[in-house]
């Protein structure tokens, strides 16, 4: 894995790591109030764990916030 990114936000210096969530991720199209499943075509749910969490490598810019993971590439915990 590279060791550093570039921001595409702000171009400085990002910091990898893991980006770590409990049972439920979801992107979604609109934000959901209730429920995170998907309600449009557009919506992706990222990770739905009954028992366990996931991991997702990622970078974070501590300048602007921006975080960057790959969704597709989950690492379980145990």
């Amino acid at each position: 894995r590279c060791l550093m990114m570039k921001c595409p936000k702000c171009e400085k210096d990002m910091q990898a790591g893991f980006l770590q969530a409990g049972n439920i991720i979801a992107f979604n199209k609109t934000r959901h109030k209730i429920s995170l499943n998907p309600k449009d075509k557009d919506d992706v749910m990222i990770a739905r764990k009954s028992f366990t969490s996931t991991d997702f490598h990622g970078y974070i810019c501590k300048e602007c916030g921006l975080v960057v993971f790959d969704y597709k590439s989950a690492l379980s915990r145990f």
